[in-house]
């Protein structure tokens, strides 16, 4: 299972280098997990927003740490999912690269895309679990990713 970063969170896991998201970061680094992400739509401005985090992730993706998703896979996903009025969140972008990945694991602290992603009827078999702070560790166990 690989691990998605929302944009919230991104800073904390690829630039600023905060203890929250150090578990992540050693999961990481011991090639237990991987991280997916995207380069188009809204992940494009999101990760345009933050300094050097395209430079970071394309790093992370040549030694083997995270995998890059095109946007164009799940495109048609994403605009479905938004046109639904079924998600909670305005992050139908998280969603579509779940299901399109296999990614089952999050890092976020945004409320609604919590419950977007827990829910059942986007996200299933397995389904989506949370990390948002370090007593999630213990999402970790058991957990690994192939990123490339």
């Amino acid at each position: 299972m690989c691990l998605i970063a929302d944009a919230n969170k991104l800073p904390k896991l690829l630039v600023d280098r905060d203890h929250e998201a150090q578990p992540i970061r050693d999961w990481l680094a011991e090639r237990r997990g991987g991280l997916v992400y995207s380069d188009g739509g809204k992940w494009a401005d999101e990760l345009g927003a933050l300094p050097n985090a395209a430079r970071v992730l394309r790093t992370m993706r040549e030694a083997g740490q995270a995998r890059l998703v095109p946007h164009a896979s799940f495109r048609e996903d994403e605009r479905r999912l938004s046109e639904s009025g079924r998600l909670k969140s305005d992050d139908p972008h998280v969603i579509a690269l779940a299901r399109k990945s296999g990614a089952r694991l999050l890092y976020t602290d945004d409320s609604s895309l919590i419950k977007d992603f827990k829910d059942k009827a986007l996200i299933d078999q397995p389904r989506g679990k949370v990390y948002s702070h370090p007593e999630h560790t213990h999402l970790f166990r058991n957990v690994t990713c192939r990123p490339a």
